[in-house]
């Protein structure tokens, strides 16, 4: 969970009591979490004497439950342990065994499973060590050179960055993820959550639907996308999401944690939102003029592409055949090449269009360039 029940206060994921009030957490029934992970045995004992031995004795777990709450928390509040709690590390064997495989997949740099293998396990690793998150991430990089369609890899991919909190690169991962395998409810749902956490809520309520079209069961879906009606203030849907969820809680806890929001929800929308909300909105900032020139075409082109839109800081003219894009912490060498070929693609599809409809001949180039040292990231010609 990750509000108190007693007081309502932020709780650290899997503690057993809360900070504030000192009221008793059960963790004998976890909140919804992202899809499961397979781990193999040797590493789930390991894992098992970490939390009986350590975790259960400092009285916090360092897992994240993704879905508990659709609300993005604070990053600093996310990584802190009780006052006086020290470091929790993994221990000697778990160490030893990540490095193991680690030495495997690198032994075998072809084995697209042996690499895979390693993601899925520093990125569970990273639960407790965040410094295994960069492992993961080399992890599932290399098997997307191999095979840039690997539908773990870019789950893995998707995951990694929804636990940082890089929600547009998640977003990019499912995205890719989903046109290969559209009839997954867990990512449907991870992906509708990217888009409450960054600002869409209608985005992010229609994957909530899509997913429970797949699995009307979902608890998970329905619990988000009332919160995901509460950030557009609409009530009634909100409230009729929720008390499906409510129907669908597996358990007790999670019982009590949705019928304190139904309070919320009776109490006013914008209540909800600042007890269990998205933050506000982060979506594209919106062209000054309508779309009715081709120049104000190309700006909400780029403005609206759905995870570089919000990085655009202004679009710069410098003839009517060229133009500059100057991006606010945008580095494109850094991005997979699933991300980055959708991204060009979308962007020379709308200057296409553009074209089109303003009857725009000749030649048009647009630069893709970083705002604070002005260098040119790539250039689109069309």
């Amino acid at each position: 969970m990750k509000f108190c029940p007693e007081c309502g206060s932020p709780v650290q994921p899997g503690a057993k009591f809360c900070v504030n009030c000192g009221q008793s957490l059960s963790l004998a029934a976890p909140a919804p979490g992202r899809g499961r992970i397979h781990i193999p045995r040797a590493f789930a004992a390991v894992f098992l004497g970490v939390i009986v031995a350590g975790l259960a004795a400092a009285g916090v777990l360092l897992q994240r439950h993704r879905r508990d709450l659709a609300r993005q928390e604070d990053a600093q509040t996310s990584a802190q342990l009780p006052p006086g709690h020290p470091q929790i590390q993994l221990p000697a064997k778990a160490r030893e065994f990540i490095n193991n495989l680690a030495a495997q997949a690198k032994a075998q740099p072809a084995d697209i499973a042996a690499w895979n293998r390693l993601g899925t396990v520093a990125l569970r690793a990273s639960f407790f060590d965040p410094s295994y998150y960069r492992m993961a991430s080399e992890a599932y990089a290399h098997v997307l050179t191999i095979d840039p369609e690997n539908l773990e890899a870019l789950r893995g991919v998707g995951n990694l960055n929804y636990d940082t909190q890089k929600y547009d690169e998640a977003i990019a991962a499912y995205e890719h993820y989903l046109k290969h395998k559209p009839d997954d409810p867990d990512v449907q749902t991870d992906l509708g959550t990217m888009y409450l956490y960054t600002g869409n809520p209608d985005q992010a309520i229609n994957r909530y639907k899509k997913a429970l079209s797949i699995k009307p069961d979902f608890f998970d879906a329905y619990f988000n996308m009332g919160v995901a009606y509460g950030a557009l203030n609409d009530t009634a849907d909100a409230r009729s999401a929720l008390e499906h969820a409510l129907k669908l809680a597996p358990d007790q806890e999670t019982k009590s944690r949705v019928s304190g929001l139904l309070a919320k929800v009776e109490g006013g929308s914008a209540q909800m939102a600042s007890n269990g909300g998205p933050p506000a909105d982060t979506g594209p900032t919106q062209p000054a003029a309508a779309a009715n020139t081709f120049q104000a075409q190309i700006e909400s082109v780029v403005r609206g592409l759905p995870f570089a839109g919000p990085k655009v800081q202004s679009v710069r003219w410098d003839s009517k055949n060229k133009a500059t894009v100057l991006m606010n912490d945008f580095p494109m060498d850094e991005m997979p090449p699933f991300a980055r070929n959708k991204f060009l693609n979308d962007l020379g599809s709308g200057i296409e269009d553009a074209k089109k409809q303003y009857h725009f001949s000749g030649p048009f180039e647009l630069q893709i360039a970083d705002a604070a040292s002005g260098q040119v990231m790539e250039t689109v010609k069309k």
